[in-house]
């Protein structure tokens, strides 16, 4: 599979009289402002009107700052809509299909990327970074990177597609139905992790909460998922997890944590860092039912309430907050 690099990015038509609703950040501020539709630019990418996009902490950290982004930058990465256009190049799509988008985009001309293991690319980029993102009415995405979404998964199912296929990347790791696991980390990502391993027969597997202050049991776990992770944390990992055991690494921290060798050295751990998982398993997992997320899935807003919605985020997360950035009223309707 090849993608040309200027397929990646949302490219707008500075003359064309149809203008979208973005949250749109520059070098001093994040806003709502008024830009032009994106256009398709090749005839291998299609034209999204989104319908829903999920908010997560990498859109929080890219808005304040904390991760580098390109300049005039939309936000958001993780989205469902409804097709409006599509080139002659994007097969097995068209306008009317209701679709979700795999946000991280190989770069289509690496060894790895040319031999089929588009996964494993090192030269990845990914939108709502280093291309304009969903928090906007339009995007325009290499068709590549698009997926159907059955009818019977909703809209905010379909745009929590990409935080179940990140979480489905566990099973890329390893571990086996009938080991007794851990997960570190009473948050929504753990709760995640936890119905996937159930849907893949995992029957004996522990949320740990480190804000509850009790003690986990040393050496009791043949593996454990970190979903959140600073130095004591990891300490905490390497005790709790049986001589031989498995540590799994996950939460995509991007800053250094230190760890402590000897103690990993000493049980011989095996330390696997998992990316994603297979985007349409994840779909099928939620088609099928096999997966419930319905309880996880919280409240829709505005573009325009993103200051206070990226605030609470910081402190709520048991559920995945939504945009909707297309009001439904007399002169705006949703895809």
């Amino acid at each position: 599979m090849h993608i040309d690099i200027y397929a990646h990015t949302l490219y707008y038509d500075k003359k064309a009289s149809h203008m979208m609703k973005a949250l749109l950040k520059d070098d001093t501020s994040v806003s709502v402002k008024n830009v032009a539709k994106p256009v398709l630019r090749s005839n291998g990418d299609v034209l999204i009107c989104i319908h829903l996009a999920g908010l997560c902490r990498t859109d929080v950290f890219v808005a304040e700052g904390k991760i580098k982004g390109k300049p005039d930058l939309v936000l958001g990465h993780e989205f469902s809509g409804i097709i409006e256009a599509a080139g002659n190049d994007a097969r097995g799509f068209q306008p009317g299909d209701k679709v979700t988008v795999m946000p991280v985009i190989p770069c289509g001309t690496c060894p790895l990327c040319t031999t089929g293991k588009e996964d494993m690319c090192q030269n990845t980029t990914m939108l709502g970074i280093e291309h304009d993102g969903a928090f906007a009415e339009y995007i325009s995405v290499p068709a590549a990177a698009v997926y159907k979404l059955p009818e019977n998964v909703p809209f905010d199912m379909g745009a929590y597609s990409e935080p179940v296929a990140a979480a489905l990347s566990v099973m890329k790791s390893g571990i086996r139905p009938g080991e007794k696991g851990l997960i570190y980390g009473d948050n929504r990502f753990g709760h995640l992790i936890d119905r996937i391993l159930k849907a893949y027969d995992f029957k004996d597997v522990t949320i740990y909460d480190p804000r509850h202050n009790t003690t986990l049991d040393e050496s009791a776990y043949d593996f454990a998922i970190e979903t959140m992770a600073n130095e004591k944390i990891m300490e905490d990992i390497f005790r709790a997890v049986k001589p031989g055991g498995r540590v799994v690494l996950k939460s995509r921290k991007h800053d250094s944590v230190g760890i402590n060798f000897n103690a990993a050295i000493k049980k011989e751990l095996t330390l696997s860092a998992v990316n994603y998982g297979d985007f349409n398993e994840a779909i099928r997992l939620m088609a099928e039912g096999r997966l419930q997320v319905d309880d996880l899935l919280g409240d829709v807003y505005d573009l325009e309430d993103f200051a206070e919605v990226f605030e609470r985020s910081k402190t709520h997360e048991e559920k995945k907050i939504f945009f909707r950035p297309r009001r439904e009223d007399n002169h705006v309707r949703d895809c």
